[in-house]
């Protein structure tokens, strides 16, 4: 399962079946909004449009999903330390073993989501990145054409 269906899977359950594939619903939902993306009023696409990606928004974006990241972190940390405690506080109790079992799987899913925020946050620096190198380039290729009046 790719990254993107993924995180598509966890913030639209509603668009899966119980098997895990798109609804009807939501098939001609992706279908609409493809038509939909290619602009113009007929025949030939967006016409010469050019997209505008504003690569400050992108780098705040990334910015923001760290922070996420990092007071998320942190949080889980102390909500494991509390569990710690508590377990060895209950130790030779019956309740212990549950408890372990809950703190392990809460570490799991703390690191799954520490990731998934981790690779999020380097696909929008890095998209960034790619467009402010591409738009550098593409002025200095149109500069050059241009004789540098420009």
């Amino acid at each position: 399962m790719s990254y993107d269906h993924e995180w598509d899977k966890i913030l639209n359950p509603f668009r899966y079946n119980a098997d895990g594939s798109l609804t009807d619903a939501a098939k001609r939902q992706n279908v609409t909004m493809e038509l939909n993306s290619a602009g113009g009023t007929g025949g030939g696409g967006g016409g010469g449009r050019q997209t505008s990606v504003r690569t400050t928004v992108l780098t705040k974006a990334a910015d923001s999903l760290e922070q996420l990241r990092s007071d998320t972190d942190k949080v889980d940390m102390k909500a494991l330390s509390e569990t710690d405690s508590a377990w060895s506080a209950l130790d030779g109790w019956q309740a212990a073993t549950g408890l372990d079992k809950m703190h392990r799987r809460w570490a799991a899913e703390a690191s799954n989501l520490s990731k998934m925020l981790s690779e999020a946050t380097a696909k929008l620096h890095n998209t960034s990145t790619s467009y402010a190198h591409t738009d550098r380039a593409e002025k200095s290729r149109m500069d050059s054409l241009d004789g540098g009046r420009g």
